[in-house]
Protein backbone atom coordinates (compact mmCIF):
# COMPACT_ATOMS: atom_id res chain seq x y z
CA UNK A 1 0.00 0.00 0.00
CA UNK A 2 1.43 3.54 -0.69
CA UNK A 3 0.81 7.11 1.16
CA UNK A 4 -1.10 8.29 -1.26
CA UNK A 5 -3.47 5.79 -3.53
CA UNK A 6 -5.08 7.25 -6.63
CA UNK A 7 -8.53 5.94 -6.58
CA UNK A 8 -9.71 6.97 -10.47
CA UNK A 9 -10.89 10.65 -12.11
CA UNK A 10 -13.63 11.85 -13.64
CA UNK A 11 -14.22 14.73 -15.86
CA UNK A 12 -16.71 17.65 -14.66
CA UNK A 13 -16.39 19.55 -17.70
CA UNK A 14 -14.63 19.72 -20.72
CA UNK A 15 -15.79 22.88 -23.17
CA UNK A 16 -14.50 24.45 -26.62
CA UNK A 17 -15.76 27.18 -27.96
CA UNK A 18 -14.27 29.37 -31.18
CA UNK A 19 -13.80 32.58 -30.73
CA UNK A 20 -16.32 34.55 -33.03
CA UNK A 21 -13.82 37.99 -32.47
CA UNK A 22 -10.41 35.89 -34.00
CA UNK A 23 -9.04 37.76 -37.17
CA UNK A 24 -7.03 35.55 -38.68
CA UNK A 25 -3.70 36.75 -39.31
CA UNK A 26 -4.01 39.32 -36.80
CA UNK A 27 -0.93 37.55 -35.05
CA UNK A 28 2.04 35.71 -35.96
CA UNK A 29 2.47 34.17 -32.77
CA UNK A 30 -0.70 32.98 -30.86
CA UNK A 31 -0.61 32.56 -27.12
CA UNK A 32 -3.00 31.00 -24.99
CA UNK A 33 -1.63 31.53 -21.84
CA UNK A 34 -2.85 28.87 -19.77
CA UNK A 35 -4.51 29.02 -16.47
CA UNK A 36 -4.94 26.42 -13.90
CA UNK A 37 -6.51 26.46 -10.43
CA UNK A 38 -7.39 23.38 -7.66
CA UNK A 39 -9.50 22.99 -4.55
CA UNK A 40 -9.80 19.87 -2.80
CA UNK A 41 -12.48 18.26 -0.11
CA UNK A 42 -10.34 16.05 2.33
CA UNK A 43 -13.41 13.68 4.54
CA UNK A 44 -11.56 11.06 6.69
CA UNK A 45 -8.23 9.95 4.73
CA UNK A 46 -10.57 10.32 1.20
CA UNK A 47 -9.87 13.14 -0.66
CA UNK A 48 -10.96 14.69 -3.15
CA UNK A 49 -8.77 17.17 -6.14
CA UNK A 50 -10.08 19.21 -8.39
CA UNK A 51 -7.96 20.65 -11.16
CA UNK A 52 -9.26 22.79 -13.65
CA UNK A 53 -7.57 24.18 -16.83
CA UNK A 54 -8.27 26.70 -18.89
CA UNK A 55 -6.30 28.05 -22.51
CA UNK A 56 -7.12 30.57 -24.98
CA UNK A 57 -9.82 33.47 -25.02
CA UNK A 58 -13.01 34.90 -26.20
CA UNK A 59 -12.37 38.51 -26.41
CA UNK A 60 -8.58 38.77 -27.65
CA UNK A 61 -8.47 38.91 -31.94
CA UNK A 62 -5.13 37.07 -32.05
CA UNK A 63 -6.91 33.89 -30.44
CA UNK A 64 -9.08 31.49 -31.96
CA UNK A 65 -10.61 29.86 -29.87
CA UNK A 66 -11.17 28.96 -25.41
CA UNK A 67 -10.75 25.82 -24.19
CA UNK A 68 -11.36 24.29 -20.82
CA UNK A 69 -11.84 21.30 -18.38
CA UNK A 70 -11.95 20.31 -14.74
CA UNK A 71 -11.08 17.03 -13.75
CA UNK A 72 -11.74 15.32 -10.20
CA UNK A 73 -9.21 12.73 -8.93
CA UNK A 74 -10.30 10.45 -5.45
CA UNK A 75 -7.53 10.11 -3.60
CA UNK A 76 -6.95 7.83 -0.60
CA UNK A 77 -4.27 8.94 2.22
CA UNK A 78 -2.70 5.80 4.38
CA UNK A 79 -1.22 7.66 7.43
CA UNK A 80 0.28 4.24 8.85
CA UNK A 81 2.25 4.79 5.58
CA UNK A 82 3.27 7.90 6.06
CA UNK A 83 6.81 7.15 7.76
CA UNK A 84 8.21 10.65 7.58
CA UNK A 85 5.25 12.31 8.77
CA UNK A 86 5.39 14.29 5.42
CA UNK A 87 1.66 14.79 5.45
CA UNK A 88 -1.51 15.22 3.93
CA UNK A 89 -0.86 18.22 2.82
CA UNK A 90 3.00 17.80 0.82
CA UNK A 91 1.12 15.07 -0.89
CA UNK A 92 -2.02 16.70 -1.99
CA UNK A 93 0.53 19.67 -3.66
CA UNK A 94 3.06 17.63 -5.31
CA UNK A 95 1.89 14.20 -6.22
CA UNK A 96 -2.12 14.56 -6.38
CA UNK A 97 -1.97 17.55 -8.56
CA UNK A 98 0.85 16.06 -10.91
CA UNK A 99 -1.32 12.55 -11.24
CA UNK A 100 -4.31 14.45 -12.77
CA UNK A 101 -2.05 17.09 -15.16
CA UNK A 102 -1.60 14.75 -17.97
CA UNK A 103 -5.60 13.57 -17.94
CA UNK A 104 -6.31 17.58 -17.85
CA UNK A 105 -3.95 17.87 -20.89
CA UNK A 106 -4.81 14.47 -22.81
CA UNK A 107 -8.39 16.65 -22.74
CA UNK A 108 -7.34 19.91 -23.46
CA UNK A 109 -5.62 18.48 -26.56
CA UNK A 110 -8.26 15.80 -28.00
CA UNK A 111 -10.84 19.29 -27.80
CA UNK A 112 -8.24 21.38 -29.97
CA UNK A 113 -7.49 18.87 -32.16
CA UNK A 114 -10.80 18.06 -32.64
CA UNK A 115 -12.10 21.58 -33.90
CA UNK A 116 -10.95 20.46 -37.30
CA UNK A 117 -10.50 23.64 -37.69
CA UNK A 118 -7.10 25.03 -35.88
CA UNK A 119 -3.78 23.21 -34.81
CA UNK A 120 -4.34 21.24 -31.68
CA UNK A 121 -2.91 22.68 -29.00
CA UNK A 122 -0.66 20.41 -26.14
CA UNK A 123 -0.28 21.95 -22.81
CA UNK A 124 3.46 22.15 -21.99
CA UNK A 125 5.07 19.58 -19.72
CA UNK A 126 5.37 21.35 -16.24
CA UNK A 127 5.79 21.07 -12.76
CA UNK A 128 1.82 22.02 -12.35
CA UNK A 129 2.23 22.75 -8.59
CA UNK A 130 4.88 25.74 -9.29
CA UNK A 131 2.40 26.72 -12.24
CA UNK A 132 -0.89 27.08 -9.61
CA UNK A 133 1.58 29.06 -7.70
CA UNK A 134 2.62 31.19 -10.68
CA UNK A 135 -1.17 31.47 -11.06
CA UNK A 136 -1.89 32.81 -7.58
CA UNK A 137 0.90 34.76 -7.60
CA UNK A 138 -0.16 37.03 -10.63
CA UNK A 139 -4.31 36.94 -9.67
Amino acid sequence: MTVLEFKGYTVNEMNYKKNPNYIPGSSKKISLNPTFSSDNDISDNEIHVNLDIKVGSLKETSIPFEASCSVQGLFEYNPNEDEDDIGIDTFLRNNALAILYPYARAIIATLTTSSNEFPGYNLPTVNITKALESNNDNS
